[in-house]
């Protein structure tokens, strides 16, 4: 099975970023733990088809009739239709946990709910170009509540952020579940059943 090593990162605290690039940091993080779920499930799904399980396939049982006698207290015996189960297992046989019928839950982010509580300045920003060109624009940057703006303005909000994903399980990918096709030789003329 294949494993994701980890990543080692570091990084400085940000006293404030622009806005569009926070957006796109966020969905990048929610990409990225999508990304994970789906490997996650892949993974799974090819250390099922590696174990192998030992299983009975079938049970017969043969019913057959014994009578039997019962006594009745002032009465002569009387006999009964009685019957008489007889189980039988099969060999058992060895197929993997995929076969067995065991798949792997994907997961998927249905909804993400995101709010963050910050602080929003407009800034006019010069851009140089790498020919030379300069562009004047206006540029949003959030930052969080800092004691400037909190001393300096009597601005408060609260500073925590909170984040709400919501996981559902989906089914499988139809090319990940094997086809099966089963050959019933056991009449006088064979019979073939394909099943997904």
């Amino acid at each position: 099975m294949a494993t994701v090593a980890p990543v080692s990162q570091v990084g400085n605290e940000l006293q404030e970023v622009q806005f569009g690039e926070m957006l796109r940091s966020i969905a990048q993080g929610i990409a990225d733990g999508q990304h994970a779920l789906d490997l996650s499930a892949v993974q799974t799904l090819v250390a099922l088809s590696n174990t192998f399980v030992e299983v009975i396939p079938e049970i017969s049982e043969v019913i057959t009739p014994q009578p039997l006698a019962v006594p009745i207290s002032g009465h002569p015996t009387i006999e009964v239709t009685g019957a008489r189960v007889t189980a039988t297992a099969s060999d058992p046989i060895s197929i993997t946990a995929l076969q067995a019928g065991l798949l792997p839950t994907f997961y998927q982010f249905t909804e993400v709910d995101i709010n963050l509580k910050i602080s929003v300045q407009l800034r006019q920003v010069t851009t140089t170009e790498t020919d030379g060109t300069r562009s004047l624009g206006i540029f949003a940057f959030g930052s969080h509540v800092n004691f400037r703006n909190q001393n300096t303005y009597s601005y408060t909000v609260d500073a925590s952020s909170s984040v709400t994903a919501t996981l559902k399980p989906v089914p499988a990918n139809l090319r990940l579940n094997p086809q099966i096709i089963t050959v019933n030789a056991l009449g006088k003329t064979p019979t073939v059943t394909v099943s997904s």
